[in-house]
C-alpha cells in the first residue's frame, strides 16, 4: 500500500507545518520513548521551497508511521521476535547499510569525529552512575554503559543517530518490543565502529573493513531478492550519474517509499502490473496526478532505464506505465507570466530599496529586475557572483556558469545586461560587493552534507526561496503563477511581442534550440545585446 499522507500546510508566520496524531493505543509508549503524547509536529522554516518541504515532509511522515507501526505491532504481539544472535546479525546488516550510505562521499573527517563525540559524551556519558563518577579509573571500559537501565535510557537517541527507523522500513521489518530493544542495543555497540570507519574514509583510508565479517548471517527477515534493492539502485544511480542536488532531494522520498513497497522482491522483481498498481495508488487528495507523473513516475522510469542499460535489472517495469492528468481550466489571460500590475508591484517594491546593505536586501532590490530583463531562471541569478559580471569591449554581461551553482543545461551562457539595469546602478553595486556572491552570504563556509543521497541545501536556493516568500507578501499571491519563475514567462512573452528572433530569445534565456539547424552558429554577445536593446523599459508609474 502507498503511504497515507498527512497534509502539509503553510503556517501563518511563514514556512510549513504538518501534524500527525498519535493513536490512543500506542500513545503511552510513544510518549515514553519520544516525549510526545498527543501529536507529532513538523515545522519547516520560512523560505523553504515547496519541493524541499514536500521531501522533508515525506521522510518525517515515514519515520512517524514506522514508529507507530512498530509500537502497535509490539503491543499486539505481531512484531517479529529476535534471538540475541539474530539481533546481532541484523545489526550487522544495519552496519553495512549505514557505512554504505556515506562511504563514497564521506565529507570532512571532523564531522565524524564530532558525531562520535556526540554519541559518547552527549548520549551515553550523562547516564553514567554515581559509582563511576566516584571512581572512574575502576571502570575504564565503561562496563556500566551496558547496564539495562542505561541501555533503556539511551535507546531512543541511539535509534535516531543510527537512523534505525529508516533502516527497518527499508528492510520491511517490524520488531516486537523485546526484539526492537535487543536490536537497538546491538546497533549501539556498533555505531562508534561504523563512525570510526567513516572517519578513516574521510581521511582517504579505504583499506578493507573487517567488521562485517564478525557478524553472523541474518536469516530471520523477510525473503529478499538476491539482486539489488530499490534503494541500492537509486544510490548506484546517484553515484554514477551525479544528478543535480535538487533532483536527488526531490527523488529521495520516491525511492524510500518504493523500497518499503517492494522490499521483498527487490528492484529486479517488480512486475509491470505491480508497478502500475503502485503508481496508481499514489494519487490521492494530497498528491495530485501531475505530481505523480512528473516526480514519482518520471524518477522511477529514469532510474530503471539507467539500471536496464547497465544490466542492474533485466527490465524497466515503469517504461509503459502512464498517468492521465486532467486538463486544468486556464483562468489567467496571461498564462504563467505576470500581469502588468503584478510586475509593477514587484519592481516598485524592489526599486524602493534605495540602499541595500545585506545579501537579502540586495536580492530583493536586484534579482526581480535581473530576471525581468533576462528571462533567466531565478536560481541562476541568486547564485550570481561579482566575478561573473564582466565588461566585454564596452558591453556589460553576466556569465551564468555551473561554477557558481546549478545550471539546468549544465552549460555556461553569457547574457547581456540591459541598459536600464546599468542606469539604475547595478554595475556600481557589483563593484562595491566584489568578486563574491551578490545575493547570499558566502563569508562563512557552508557545512556540506557527507551523504550524497541527502545533499545540503545551497544558500543561493535559500535566497531564492526567501525572495519568493517576500513577493507573496507583496500581494502577488496567485497560486497559478510562480513568484520568481513567472519572470521567465513574462520575458518570453514581451520578446515575442517585439518580434525578437526566436533563436536569440532562446540563447538569452538558455532554452534548447527547437531544431538542429538553430543549434549551429549561436548568436554573438553583440547580436544579443542589439536585440535586447529593443526590449522596452519597465515603467513603474
Amino acid at each position: 500500500m502507498a503511504l497515507r499522507m498527512v497534509g502539509l500546510v503553510r503556517a501563518k508566520g511563514g514556512g510549513f507545518i504538518a501534524r500527525k496524531g498519535i493513536p490512543v493505543d500506542v500513545r503511552d509508549e510513544y510518549a515514553r520513548l519520544y516525549k510526545v503524547r498527543w501529536e507529532a509536529q513538523l515545522r519547516i522554516p520560512e523560505g523553504t521551497p515547496a519541493p524541499f518541504a514536500k521531501t522533508q515532509h515525506g521522510e518525517w511522515l515515514a519515520e512517524i508511521e514506522t514508529r507507530i507501526a512498530a509500537l502497535r505491532a509490539k503491543k499486539n504481539g505481531e512484531g517479529q521476535p529476535l534471538t540475541r544472535l539474530s539481533a546481532i546479525a541484523l545489526a550487522g546488516r544495519w552496519y553495512v547499510w549505514f557505512v554504505k550510505q556515506h562511504e563514497a562521499n564521506p565529507g570532512p573527517a571532523k564531522f565524524w569525529r564530532e558525531f562520535g563525540d556526540q554519541l559518547i559524551w552527549n548520549v551515553i556519558y550523562p547516564e553514567a552512575p554515581d559509582s563511576y563518577h566516584e571512581a572512574p579509573k575502576a571502570d575504564p571500559e565503561w562496563a556500566w554503559a551496558k547496564e539495562p537501565n542505561v541501555r533503556e535510557a539511551v535507546r531512543p537517541q541511539v535509534a535516531e543517530l543510527a537512523r534505525v527507523a529508516t533502516f527497518l522500513a527499508s528492510e520491511g521489518i517490524v520488531l516486537n518490543d523485546a526484539a526492537y530493544a535487543s536490536f537497538v542495543d546491538a546497533v549501539s555497540d556498533n555505531l562508534l565502529p561504523a563512525v570510526s570507519v567513516l572517519e578513516k574514509r574521510a581521511n582517504g583510508d579505504y583499506s578493507r573493513d573487517d567488521n562485517p565479517d564478525t557478524f553472523p548471517q541474518f536469516t530471520d527477515g523477510p525473503v529478499r531478492s538476491s539482486g539489488v534493492s530499490c534503494w541500492e539502485l537509486f544510490e548506484a544511480f546517484v553515484l554514477a550519474v551525479k544528478p543535480a542536488e535538487k533532483t536527488v532531494t526531490r527523488w529521495r522520498s520516491v525511492f524510500l517509499e518504493m523500497q518499503r513497497e517492494f522490499a521483498e522482491v527487490g528492484a529486479d522483481g517488480i512486475r509491470e502490473e505491480a508497478a502500475r498498481a503502485w503508481i496508481r495508488g499514489l494519487i490521492n487528495e494530497e498528491r495530485q496526478p501531475i505530481t505523480v507523473r512528473e516526480v514519482w513516475l518520471s524518477s522511477a522510469r529514469r532510474v530503471f532505464a539507467w539500471a536496464r542499460e547497465h544490466k542492474h535489472v533485466r527490465k524497466n517495469p515503469f517504461k509503459e506505465v502512464r498517468v492521465d492528468v486532467p486538463r486544468k481550466a486556464q483562468t489567467r489571460e496571461e498564462g504563467r507570466s505576470f500581469t502588468d500590475a503584478e510586475a509593477r508591484t514587484i519592481l516598485s517594491a524592489s526599486f524602493s530599496i534605495e540602499k541595500p546593505t545585506t545579501p537579502t536586501e540586495r536580492a530583493r532590490r536586484w534579482v526581480p529586475w535581473l530576471c525581468a530583463y533576462s528571462g533567466a531562471r531565478p536560481g541562476e541569478i541568486t547564485q550570481l557572483r561579482g566575478i561573473d559580471v564582466e565588461d566585454r569591449n564596452g558591453l556589460y554581461v553576466m556569465k551564468l556558469t555551473p561554477e557558481a551553482g546549478t545550471i539546468k543545461t549544465g552549460k555556461p551562457r553569457v547574457v547581456p545586461i540591459h541598459e536600464h539595469l546599468i542606469a539604475q546602478g547595478f554595475i556600481e553595486m557589483v563593484k562595491h560587493v566584489g568578486k563574491g556572491a551578490l545575493f547570499y552570504n558566502d563569508k562563512t563556509p557552508q557545512r556540506s552534507s557527507v551523504d550524497p543521497l541527502r545533499p545540503s541545501r545551497r544558500r543561493s536556493d535559500t535566497a531564492r526561496a526567501h525572495l519568493g516568500t517576500w513577493v507573496r507578501g507583496l500581494g502577488v499571491d496567485d497560486p497559478h503563477i510562480s513568484p520568481n519563475h513567472a519572470w521567465r514567462h513574462t520575458f518570453k512573452r514581451i520578446a515575442d511581442e517585439i518580434e525578437m528572433a526566436e533563436k536569440i530569445n532562446d540563447a538569452i534565456t538558455g532554452h534548447t534550440q527547437a531544431t538542429e539547424g538553430r543549434k549551429y552558429g549561436p548568436p554573438s554577445v553583440v547580436t544579443m545585446a542589439a536585440a535586447l536593446s529593443k526590449f522596452p523599459r519597465y515603467k513603474l508609474d
